[in-house]
């Protein structure tokens, strides 16, 4: 189960463009798409990127028959890389290979793993080759927003406030289970996995009633406080790591592994909550820095794509945002969900777009 609620997804409105892009206007040398300054993209490069990304079918079928409009989203993100660079240099920000390594880890941990969070990327236009320097452009953007506002007070009372409301995501524990309908049996399993740890996967296979887990060798992943029935989410809450045990549901009789338990402080979390208070701050400073730095560059681009305006940024659609967020599914039977909704999670829109915005519906529960 993942955490977050805005997510890559296909669609007509994938990554929407941040800069508009229309009517007429300068071309630029032969064979380039557009000039930033003294960046030249050429066609060639942009061509690749598209193919590249378009090489996932389900992307493929999202854009359809629109892979002109796409290329345009594609021209976009490029110019809009160099732009926020540039506004980054002017403002003295910078970010180091380990903050893009921890972002992308991040989103890993919110998309349920390496593999899944490439396929979510690909399928919303991201390829996997171009994957980290789109994170790249998160952080940055990320990091040149705090730089503009860091002077603006914010209420602590703000912060803990937001930090509550998203707990879901700053408190959570990794466990797996084996689901079974009869107390004895589940005795019977809890004595073997205890004797046998290893065999808790194999165990799951074999007797769990969850066919949403069981494949997984009963691994429910990272959940928060909110997003499990009582029972099941008191006692792995209130467990230590590596310890199993057995708790009754509504759903039966569970045989739980707890693996791990991640929690992120008020004070660790505080960059991360003040851009969410600061929102509309953080935007409007940024925005602004974009736009002065696109004109300290001067952009031009090939009539076929439009003409570069004034930097324009528009509400994200509500199904695009940064890769790493995915749509909680459907449980099957068994599965210990909740059936109250989680608390939203901040989520950091694609650079040059406001902010997708922020809350994961946790899948109702039986």
């Amino acid at each position: 189960m993942t955490r977050t609620s805005r997510r890559l997804a296909g669609g007509t409105a994938i990554l929407a463009a941040a800069v508009a892009l229309s009517g007429c206007g300068a071309a630029p040398r032969a064979g380039a798409a557009a000039v930033v300054g003294t960046t030249r993209i050429s066609d060639g490069s942009l061509e690749q990127i598209v193919s590249r990304s378009l090489a996932d079918p389900t992307a493929a079928r999202a854009v359809g028959d629109n892979r002109n409009d796409y290329s345009r989203q594609a021209l976009t993100r490029l110019i809009n890389r160099v732009v926020l660079n540039r506004g980054a240099a002017d403002n003295g920000v910078s970010v180091t290979a380990g903050q893009v390594d921890d972002r992308l880890a991040q989103f890993e941990q919110q998309s349920g793993g390496p593999a899944a969070l490439r396929q979510q990327a690909a399928q919303s236009g991201v390829a996997p080759a171009d994957l980290r320097d789109f994170v790249k452009d998160v952080v940055l953007r990320d990091a040149l927003g705090d730089k503009l506002t860091a002077g603006v007070p914010v209420d602590p009372k703000a912060l803990q406030d937001a930090y509550n409301a998203n707990l879901a995501q700053y408190d959570q524990v990794h466990a797996a289970h084996i689901l079974v309908n009869d107390q004895a049996q589940a005795q019977q399993l809890l004595g073997r996995v205890q004797a046998d740890p290893g065999s808790f996967a194999a165990l799951a296979a074999q007797f769990s009633t969850d066919t949403g887990s069981k494949d997984a060798g009963g691994d429910l992943g990272f959940t928060g406080r909110g997003q499990l029935v009582k029972p099941f989410e008191d006692a792995i809450f209130a467990a230590q790591p590596g310890d199993y045990l057995l708790v009754q549901t509504q759903y039966g009789f569970h045989v739980v592994h707890v693996i791990e338990h991640r929690t992120t402080s008020l004070s660790q979390a505080t960059p991360e909550l003040r851009r969410q208070v600061l929102r509309q701050q953080v935007e409007e400073r940024t925005n602004a820095a974009m736009a002065a730095a696109a004109k300290e560059l001067g952009v031009t681009v090939n009539p076929r794509f439009g003409t570069y305006q004034d930097l324009q940024v528009v509400a994200a659609p509500d199904t695009v945002s940064s890769p790493g967020t995915t749509t909680a599914g459907t449980p099957t039977a068994g599965t210990p969900t909740a059936s109250t909704p989680a608390s939203p999670t901040p989520v950091p829109a694609e650079p040059g777009q406001s902010p997708a915005g922020s809350g994961a519906p946790s899948p109702a529960g039986g």
